[in-house]
């Protein structure tokens, strides 16, 4: 009996002992061990590893695909990192390996980020990832819930990009952001730091992006950048060998750039050729119709010759449109004013050659050639009924040809 006593005396003080090791040599790992429970992972300076995960002079690094975060509840972060040494990104990470994100994560929860980065220090980045496989994303984030956004970046040091991302396989795009909830964008950056870019983008590879990112839901852009230091753009795009910014739309009459404020540039380059004016009409008619002033304002197609009337050609497809309402422009049609377009023109009269002044003709909707008059043996042309000048021949009939805008 004695005996067995002694044994259990024995036993448990090994147990004692043990927990009193295990406690000792987790010490260390409380404050990453209480941000785990608030967070997927959160690490704020603390030197600790948890999970392959260490976070030395980094706020998290992670090499493959060690990082792995994702959230279900409401006000929850996947991954949150505070860095405030100097040089000392908020996350980095790097893969090698195909179809390996550096960072992958994903919430359910309203309000709850994919990533949070926040960093203070000069020259370091809020998120810095880093990615050589085939179809591997710098950094990928999905989000479903209300006012999440797929990455969010803040950064005030000098010379601290929001958000960095290098990427050299071919197919790999630097950041892609996907979010279905309402009022979601797909990435939004913030910088306070002159010359720091909300967004900046660098790739190599054959087919890579520099930044993609796809929205449904009501009311989520795209891309957003807020900038307020000086010299500080919103978007900055550059290319050697393409677009440096490339918009496109499949909206009937949508915008591939819309602003409310001005738009400067050195030079443009507009491949249709004519000016055209929103006017309002009588009705809808087809590109070319030559359209007159009726009695109360409206345009309507010409029915008579050399009409004094005369107000434009209806534009096929305008190179600059003027008068253009957010709203759209009912009861109106783009006529165009000026430049080369389209026009519906009648040679039963006489032929018409290149360089020939028109008017209008009585054939509704056409133009003819003009015919000068001739006074005490002098030829010349009365003005107010000009349409303009032939570009191309029709020799009878009717038929279409381009015709250069000139009312005189």
């Amino acid at each position: 009996m004695k005996k067995q006593i002694v044994s259990i005396l024995i036993a448990m003080a090994l147990v004692s002992a043990i927990v009193g090791i295990c406690t000792a040599s987790t010490g260390n790992q409380n404050n990453t061990t209480q941000s785990v429970l608030n967070n997927s992972i959160s690490v704020n300076g603390s030197t600790a590893s948890h999970n392959g995960i260490s976070s030395a002079p980094t706020g998290i690094y992670g090499t493959d695909t060690q990082l792995s975060a994702s959230t279900t509840s409401d006000f929850k972060t996947a991954i949150t990192a505070s860095t405030t040494g100097y040089n000392s990104d908020g996350v980095s990470a790097i893969t090698t390996g195909q179809y390996s994100y550096g960072i992958n994560a994903q919430t359910t929860g309203a309000n709850s980020d994919g990533v949070y980065a926040s960093t203070t220090g000069s020259g370091s980045h809020g998120v810095y990832a880093n990615t050589a496989g085939y179809g591997s994303a710098g950094v990928e984030a999905y989000t479903s819930g209300q006012y999440s956004y797929g990455v969010d970046a803040s950064t005030s040091g000098s010379l601290s990009d929001g958000v960095y991302s290098q990427t050299y396989g071919p197919s790999s795009d630097g950041v892609y952001a996907h979010t279905m909830g309402s009022t979601s964008h797909g990435v939004i950056a913030v910088t306070n730091g002159p010359n720091s870019y909300g967004l900046y983008g660098a790739t190599s590879g054959d087919g890579s992006d520099g930044d993609i990112a796809v929205t449904t839901g009501a009311n989520a852009f795209g891309l957003v950048g807020y900038t307020y230091g000086p010299g500080a753009w919103g978007v900055y795009a550059n290319s050697n060998q393409s677009y440096g910014l490339y918009a496109s739309t499949n909206v009937p009459n949508g915008y591939g750039i819309y602003t409310p404020n001005y738009i400067y540039a050195k030079g443009t380059k507009i491949p249709n050729a004519d000016v055209a004016e929103y006017m309002p009409v009588t009705e809808n008619v087809t590109p070319g119709t030559v359209m007159v002033i009726g009695e109360d304002g409206k345009l309507q197609p010409s029915t008579t010759s050399n009409d004094t009337k005369v107000a434009g050609i209806v534009s096929t497809s305008p190179g600059v449109t003027l008068g253009t309402n957010n709203n759209g422009n009912p009861g109106e049609q783009i006529i165009a004013v000026a430049g080369r377009v389209p026009c519906k023109v009648d040679a039963t009269k006489a032929p018409i050659h290149a360089g020939d002044l028109l008017t209008t003709s009585d054939k509704p909707g056409y133009a003819m050639k003009a015919e000068p008059i001739e006074i005490n043996g002098r030829s010349f042309y009365p003005s107010g009924f000009i349409l303009g000048k032939a570009m191309g021949t029709l020799e009878s009939g009717t038929g279409t040809i381009e015709v250069i805008v000139t009312l005189q």
